[in-house]
Order: C-alpha cells, then sequence, then structure tokens
C-alpha cells in the first residue's frame, strides 16, 4: 500500500506541473532593484493548481513584463530569457533562449545559456525582475574633514558635506552584468534594496574617491569651495567619469549627485578671515588710513592723560618719532596724474601717463592689452605721405596700411556767384571758373597737422619749422 501511496503522489506532481500559470512583477518602487517574479494566483481559493512544483514554471506560461523592467527567467542558475519589452509573453520550454531587449552586445548573450532537459523540470526555475528606473536617495557625507584646494584663497580648505546620489541600470545588457555580479544567487534569494548594495562600503568608497577627484578638477578650474554648488552638473559629469568603468562593469551608472550644505571647520574660518585682512591690509591706502587712526586715537588719549595732557603729549611725540618710522617704510600713495591733448591727437605732458592709448571700446590703457575688453594695442605706421596712424587707414590721405591708395575724391557741388549749382570746373550758366579749394597745411618735417589746417601758426610748435608752400597738403 504504501508504494501504491507513493506513485499516487508521484502522478499527482506530475500532473500538477501541467498547470499553466501567470507569472507577473510585485510593486517595485524606486527603493527596489531586484524582486522575484509572482504567480498571480499563488495561494488563492480561485486557483486550482494546488501540487505544482514552486520552483519550476510550467511550459506554456504567461510572463508580464511592465515598462522600466527587465525580466530574467533562469534556469538551474543561468538565464535563459531576457526582456524589457512591456508585454505578455508564453513560455515554451522546448525553444532556444530568447532575447527581446532591442539591442544586446554579444559578451552579453554568451552570458545566456539554455537546459531544457526534454521539457521536464531540472531543479529550480524562477522569473526574476530588474528595475530599470532612476534609483535616487543613496546618502553619503564626510565622516571628517577633507582638502579642498582653494584657488582663490590660494591656499587648502577643509570641508565637510553631505548629500544624495541617484545610480541606474539603463539596458537589459547592464541588467545581465547586474544580476551575475551583484545579486544574491539561491532560490529563495530574496528581494533587493538599494540600501542593501550601499551597505557594502566598497562601493561608497568608490565613489567617495571620485568625487574627490572630480572636486580637485573643479579646483583647477578656478572654481572656489563656495561655487561648487553651483557646479553640480558639472561635478556630476567628472565623478560619472570617474566610476564609470567600474560601476559599468557591474551593471550600473551614476546618473546625478544632490549636495547638501558645505560647511568649512572652525579652524578654516578663522584662516580665511586672517587672510582676507591681510589681504585687505597690504594695499598702501589702508595701511595709512589704519595708521592715521591710530595716531588720532593717540592723540584723544594724551588730552586725558591722567598725568597731566603735557606728559601725555610728550609720550605722543616720541610715538610719532616711531610711527614716522613706520610710515616712511610704506609705499608712496599712488599720484594722481592728468592728461593733457598733444598735436596729433596724442595725450602727454609733464603729468601723462608714458604710452597711453585709447581703445575702440573707449577704455584708457596703458599695456599691450585693453583691461576692458582685451584688444590688443594697434600698432602706430607711417603711410607714404608722413602721416603717422593706429588705425587701417591714414587720417590725413585715406590711403589704407597696405598702401592702397585713397580712393579719388567725388567731385562736390560748388554754387557760382551767380547762383547756378554746378559739379564741372565752370559755371554752366555763366561760364566763372570753379573757386580754387581753400589751402591746407601739414608740417613736412614731423608730420604735425594743425587744429585748423587752412589757418596754419607760423612755425611748427612740434619741430620749429616755419609753414611755408612746401607744407601744402
Amino acid at each position: 500500500m504504501g508504494l501504491i501511496k507513493a506513485a499516487i503522489g508521484a502522478l499527482s506532481g506530475t500532473l500538477g506541473d501541467t498547470w499553466k500559470e501567470a507569472i507577473h512583477c510585485p510593486a517595485i518602487g524606486n527603493d527596489v532593484v531586484v524582486v522575484n517574479g509572482e504567480k498571480m494566483h499563488n495561494g488563492s481559493n480561485r486557483s486550482s493548481n494546488t501540487k505544482g512544483t514552486d520552483n519550476y514554471i510550467s511550459n506554456g506560461s504567461a510572463i508580464m513584463v511592465e515598462e522600466n523592467t527587465c525580466m530574467l527567467t533562469i534556469d538551474n542558475g543561468k538565464i535563459t530569457n531576457v526582456v524589457t519589452e512591456p508585454g505578455r509573453y508564453i513560455l515554451d520550454n522546448s525553444s532556444a533562449p530568447s532575447i527581446f531587449a532591442g539591442q544586446i552586445k554579444d559578451s552579453a548573450k554568451e552570458l545566456i545559456s539554455r537546459f531544457t532537459y526534454g521539457g521536464t523540470p531540472s531543479t529550480e526555475q524562477r522569473v526574476i525582475y530588474i528595475n530599470l528606473q532612476k534609483l535616487p536617495g543613496i546618502k553619503f557625507g564626510t565622516g571628517t574633514s577633507v582638502p579642498y584646494p582653494d584657488p582663490r584663497y590660494n591656499t587648502t580648505v577643509d570641508l565637510r558635506f553631505y548629500g544624495t546620489f541617484e545610480i541606474q541600470i539603463p539596458d537589459a545588457e547592464y541588467a545581465v552584468k547586474f544580476y551575475n555580479e551583484v545579486v544574491n544567487k539561491g532560490v529563495n534569494a530574496p528581494q533587493i534594496y538599494v540600501s542593501d548594495i550601499f551597505k557594502n562600503e566598497q562601493y561608497k568608497n568608490e565613489f567617495m574617491q571620485s568625487l574627490m577627484v572630480a572636486l580637485n578638477m573643479l579646483a583647477g578650474e578656478g572654481y572656489s569651495y563656495n561655487q561648487i554648488t553651483s557646479q553640480l552638473n558639472n561635478l556630476t559629469e567628472k565623478t560619472k567619469a570617474e566610476t564609470a568603468t567600474n560601476w559599468a562593469a557591474r551593471g550600473f551608472t551614476l546618473t546625478y549627485i544632490g549636495l547638501g550644505p558645505i560647511t568649512i571647520s572652525d579652524e578654516t574660518k578663522e584662516l580665511l578671515k586672517d587672510r582676507l585682512k591681510a589681504d585687505t591690509m597690504l594695499g598702501g591706502d589702508v595701511q595709512r588710513a589704519v595708521m592715521t587712526g591710530a595716531v588720532a586715537r593717540g592723540i584723544e588719549a594724551a588730552g586725558s592723560n591722567e598725568n597731566g595732557a603735557m606728559m601725555g603729549f610728550m609720550g605722543m611725540n616720541m610715538a610719532m618719532n616711531a610711527g614716522n618710522g613706520v610710515l616712511g617704510g610704506m609705499a608712496p600713495p599712488p599720484q594722481q596724474t592728468t592728461t593733457y591733448p598733444q598735436p596729433g591727437g596724442g595725450t602727454g605732458g609733464a603729468a601723462g601717463s608714458a604710452g597711453g592709448w585709447k581703445c575702440a571700446c573707449g577704455a584708457t590703457n596703458t599695456g599691450a592689452f585693453c583691461s576692458s575688453c582685451g584688444a590688443k594695442k594697434p600698432e602706430a605706421w607711417v603711410c607714404s605721405c608722413g602721416a603717422s596712424n593706429t588705425g587701417k587707414f591714414c587720417q590725413n590721405c585715406g590711403a589704407s596700411k597696405e598702401g592702397t591708395p585713397a580712393p579719388a575724391p567725388v567731385a562736390a557741388d560748388w554754387t557760382c556767384e551767380c547762383g547756378t549749382t554746378n559739379k564741372g570746373k565752370f559755371c554752366q550758366n555763366c561760364g566763372k571758373a570753379k573757386p580754387a579749394a581753400p589751402k591746407k597745411y601739414k608740417c613736412d618735417k614731423c608730420g604735425w597737422t594743425p587744429a585748423d589746417p587752412e589757418n596754419p601758426p607760423k612755425f611748427c610748435p612740434e619741430c620749429g619749422d616755419p609753414f611755408n608752400e612746401s607744407d601744402l597738403v
């Protein structure tokens, strides 16, 4: 009888395995990475299949795939099917492995193999779902201060900060790598949360190491510590580049960093305060103002000296002698300069700034480049007519810097004494000749042009040469 009872049990199990099931993904939020597929009516009174093997998927069973998930079927620990396209799929235990996941590289395909055992259950078959959504809220922070080489203050600033970052398993290829490299294996492997992954200090240490490399890159680009939060996209891209190789091999990528407030240590606060104060005191005007204020306070205190004002001022006199030595060692205050217009359009004079030039943007400069727009100082050149210029064309005759002659002047209209307007050399009404153009002068020795070229002085103020017919232009 015992053998009959055993045979009946074996028969009922075989029949139970022929029932088809519908397997779906349970609720999965953005804090869950991996879940096991569930039979839709498992444990329900509406299901008549109570004899099926737990870890066997009947041939012909339906498997549902949701949006933004990757479904893997596992047969004896091997991946047999990969699907990311949403829909309803029917399992065929006699078919070859299937991939419904768009483009997937051959390296990932090689990880997938199929063992069907003639369509009969072997030891373990199951369905798992991997979340392809972005997974935010992974916390990080600096347990101790970290150094930041601040380019503005030219010193190392000790920073403390915290925040969260976000990862993603972007596609089927990454999902296969994630299953093979990270996911817990076994029949009763539980679902995996994001927090479970980063309990491993290795991953967090890799993230913090990459973040510090990215921060040093920001410092190299000239960003001060208080500008870091304005460069989050820049910081994220640099950190992603640093984590890309190691994390991609494990099947996930960094997508974004959310940085909280950045604080500095008390020692750094004092250091920066002293540094700013020292930078301010480097100016000679500030040094004199501080010294003058000290002298004024000393005079006020001398008047209220308890031993009499005379004793106070005697001490003050000694202090003034010492103070004069300090003031004498300070840099002289900047001299106010006044520029005077010079013949030919330049500036100069006893109080003028040597080598000063005016840029096209309107700024006056003394260096080789404009301090306002960065334009290069124009180079002077001498025209064939003798005039000195800085522009592209001669201000005297109109010839170009390259030597192209000036265009011929367009004949201007002129009005005769009889009232007729003409263009030619003679009046078309009365025949009188066109009046000669007024004579204009320019020094033929130094090129100086009078303010009124028609009425030059008797002698050139620059070189002393007398004005005569040879100076006509």
